[in-house]
């Protein structure tokens, strides 16, 4: 038979919206004000050994909804996200199931809502290619479907276009102090690692306006070739030659131009 209680006292705690419960002129248990409420406790209210179960298991779970708002309180968060947290303050599944649904109910958790701003704060940042989206937000733990929704509908293929063409120019243009083909190589690597296609990238780099300054491109190749000949002076003329070459040709200097120079450094 469930043994009975009768509530003798309901004492407010120093820390806003908690109350400890005296049962039967002893201290029992704590619980918020929304239990306080849903269960209507007050001085006198008889509860079963029952129903003092219940109202901690609801204090339980009205407790984990509380740190679980104070986590998403600094920043948006996903599903994935608060789920993660919560099972790391509570091994009571049901209760962060109930804590999630609720969240949700209330839309302070939105996933779609969260793939839709990403999506639109990358499209209109220039900064970053839809590949660099759908891996930031699997990583979230997103769902597919909501990913592609708001690509599509946020950043479509001529915003894309767009955003690569305009990133192509300012990578190109950063990367100076280099030899033309090595600035064209180091700005598809960036798009790529920005997040754009291969197929972006090649048109973005098409349209590069790049006027070569051919004095400048012959004090670089020249700065460059004449620190290789002085490290390969202690190697054979042919390998001294051959490595001069490779290594001019790897930082991205034009073959003819290389040819030129060599020739040119041999003679003197």
């Amino acid at each position: 038979m469930s043994k009975t209680y009768k509530v003798t006292k309901v004492e407010s705690q120093k820390r806003p919206g908690r109350y400890n419960i005296y049962l039967n002129d002893e201290y029992a248990f704590p619980i918020s004000e929304e239990v306080l409420i849903k269960f209507t406790i007050f001085k006198g209210t008889e509860l079963t050994s029952v129903l003092v179960e219940q109202i901690k298991a609801a204090d339980s779970v009205s407790k984990l909804y509380g740190k679980a708002v104070d986590f998403i309180s600094y920043r948006q968060r996903t599903e994935y996200e608060v789920r993660t947290k919560l099972q790391t303050l509570s091994e009571n599944e049901e209760a962060i199931e109930s804590t999630i649904e609720k969240l949700k109910q209330i839309k302070l958790l939105d996933d779609e809502n969260y793939a839709n701003s990403y999506v639109r704060q990358i499209a209109d940042g220039q900064a970053k290619g839809p590949q660099a989206g759908i891996r930031y937000l699997k990583q979230k733990g997103i769902a597919e479907v909501l990913i592609t929704n708001a690509l599509d509908e946020f950043y479509p293929e001529t915003t894309v276009r767009e955003n690569a063409t305009v990133l192509a120019q300012k990578l190109f243009d950063h990367q100076n102090r280099y030899p033309y083909n090595k600035r064209i190589e180091k700005a598809k690597l960036a798009l790529m690692r920005k997040g754009f296609g291969f197929d972006v990238i090649d048109q973005a780099i098409s349209q590069i306006d790049a006027e070569i300054d051919e004095d400048e491109q012959s004090q670089l190749l020249k700065q460059a070739g004449m620190k290789l000949w002085k490290k390969y002076r202690a190697e054979e003329p042919y390998q001294r030659r051959q490595k001069l070459k490779q290594s001019l040709y790897r930082k991205g200097f034009d073959f003819d131009a290389i040819d030129d120079f060599v020739d040119e450094v041999e003679r003197n």
